[in-house]
């Protein structure tokens, strides 16, 4: 299927924030904060607390820097976003071998930049979809996400192999590099797209307060389950399963493969299928995941939970993103997607830490993890029941 030229270059950028996404948060560093930083006076619920951070600074950032990009040149606030987060990822590269004292600051300011880009890269989306297409045209870009995460990890563990060393600062530059070339590549192609639009005479969206903060928990909960997983799962596979960081790579790598085809495929599914029902599905397939996750048997279960788990990630964010896509005025997509990032993102800034703590409590995952996935449910009961009532004009 051929795509417009707009959508494939904003598509570019979810290829390039992978990248960062797959081997910054979810696989060195958090191996490398249970490792050598925890001989450093670190802990688990130290690593929730950067994100818990890290995510609170950044979706405030987008809240903010998000309506001032609706008045004026969302285009040139995205551009900043970018260049920041990849001066961030830069100076964390040599930090995590010649200045040791300061990659716990350097990860929060980075990270933090980054859900800002993230936010603004998001609130693209209404300028270059309908709603007839959003969750096709999103459903796509989330799943060519993935490709990127693949050759990002693919260039690390390269590295990686030829340094000897697990976190050689050029294993973490590869990433920065391959985040600003293909970012770059993005931002070229939506040089001439119109993204700010003047407010309509007449607005087209009907959803009553009570409704959108029904959906608002319900993003919540399903966003701070899936984000809180991601970020543990490099420390959950090293501590629960005994996984070696080239272990814990090929399970990302696997995710990764299957994440695209799933996904895309997922986008084109709300053709013939409600977005509510194939949201449900894939709460119930995280279900799988979790459980094969804590009850831990073997091959035959990881590999059911890694192909699970590669469905149902892509498309739970996928689905967030593109639905509230369809519910906003374009006009103030930058502020609205502000929001969306407080609630789908901000919740992070308890469950990492309620989920450190958790951990170290429990001196396991486990218990936590179950949790997380009720939360989840309920953030699906809360959608289900606001989307009945959403009217769309």
């Amino acid at each position: 299927m051929k795509f417009p030229k707009s959508v494939m270059r904003w598509a570019y950028y979810d290829f390039a924030n992978s990248a960062y996404y797959l081997i910054y948060p979810s696989f060195l560093l958090p191996v490398f904060f249970s490792t050598v930083l925890l001989t450093h006076g670190y802990s688990l619920s130290a690593w929730g607390f950067a994100n818990a951070v890290a995510t609170l600074i950044g979706v405030l950032l987008a809240v903010f820097i998000g309506k001032f990009s609706d008045k004026t040149s969302k285009f040139h606030s995205f551009k900043w976003s970018i260049i920041i987060s990849f001066f961030g990822m830069v100076a964390l590269s040599f930090a995590v071998k010649y200045a040791l004292g300061y990659v716990y600051s350097l990860y929060i300011f980075t990270h933090a930049i980054f859900i800002l880009a993230l936010s603004l890269a998001d609130s693209i989306l209404p300028h270059v979809s309908t709603k007839e297409n959003s969750y096709e045209y999103g459903g796509f870009a989330w799943g060519f996400g993935y490709v990127g995460g693949i050759f990002a990890l693919i260039i690390a563990v390269i590295f990686q192999k030829l340094t000897g060393d697990d976190y050689s600062p050029i294993v973490f530059l590869s990433t920065a590099i391959f985040y600003i070339i293909f970012s770059a590549y993005s931002l070229h192609g939506l040089k001439g797209v119109q993204l700010n639009e003047a407010p309509p005479l007449v607005k087209k969206v009907s959803i009553s307060k009570f409704n959108k903060f029904l959906l608002f928990l319900g993003y919540w909960f399903i966003s701070e389950g899936v984000t809180v997983i991601f970020l543990f799962m490099g420390i959950y596979l090293s501590k629960e399963f005994g996984f070696s960081n080239m272990k814990i790579g090929a399970c990302l790598l696997l995710v990764q493969l299957i994440g695209f085809p799933a996904t895309w495929y997922g986008g084109y599914l709300t053709k013939k299928f409600s977005v509510i029902t194939l949201l449900g599905w894939t709460i119930l397939l995280w279900g799988i995941s979790i459980f094969f996750l804590v009850v831990n048997v073997g091959m035959i279960g990881l590999a059911i939970l890694i192909f699970t788990g590669a469905l149902a990630i892509g498309n739970s964010q996928s689905y967030l993103r593109s639905q509230y896509s369809n519910i906003i005025e374009p006009s103030e997509s930058g502020f609205q997607f502000g929001l969306f990032s407080i609630v789908s993102k901000a919740a992070v800034f308890i469950g990492p830490i309620l989920y450190g703590y958790g951990s170290d409590y429990f001196n396991s995952q486990k218990i936590p993890l179950i949790i997380l996935y009720i939360t989840m449910v309920i953030g699906f009961v809360l959608i289900w029941r606001a989307v009945r009532r959403i009217s769309v004009k």
